[in-house]
């Protein structure tokens, strides 16, 4: 039984330190407003789309989602955004499927597959996991959970 705990804290340890990340992305290529606190009526500043790349911003590290906010870590600060004003790429290279769950779990129903890379927004964080939403041309949106295996938070190259 001591194992087990043993066994079950540290992995409870290692996925509370593993560190997420995406880049902030407007869906109308304006700036990404950074709010003080989670009411969202202070803006502490604003990140800049570079235009050159597809209006991506900043690379930030993401902490939780709760209600409308995602809070997020840019150099060292706790700021606010607005979900959907985050995104990351896929990383299904080379003809690989990309599977979008139900939940957050490989055990869940597999609501979509694509062998196309994309970049999708988010909505919501679950242990690494991102509730995302993907926006094809010729198709409605579809909205599923992407496994952290599968997430590029950058969106000037591809990620190994």
């Amino acid at each position: 039984m001591k194992q087990f705990l043993f066994l079950l804290l540290t992995f409870v340890c290692i996925e509370a330190y593993a560190q997420h990340y995406a880049f902030t992305r407007h869906p109308m290529g304006n700036p990404v407003k950074c709010y003080d606190n989670m009411n969202m009526k202070e803006v502490r500043y604003k990140i800049y789309p570079l235009k050159e790349e597809s209006n991506a911003g900043a690379i930030v590290q993401l902490l939780h989602s709760k209600d409308n906010y995602i809070a997020i870590n840019v150099n060292g600060e706790i700021t606010y955004v607005k979900k959907g004003y985050l995104a990351v790429n896929t990383r299904n290279y080379n003809g690989k499927t990309l599977c979008l769950y139900d939940q957050p779990n490989y055990d869940s129903e597999v609501v979509y597959k694509t062998t196309q890379e994309h970049t999708v927004t988010i909505y919501n964080i679950w242990n690494g996991w991102l509730y995302v939403c993907i926006n094809e041309k010729n198709r409605d949106k579809v909205y599923g959970w992407i496994e952290p295996d599968m997430q590029c938070p950058n969106p000037f190259t591809s990620c190994p």
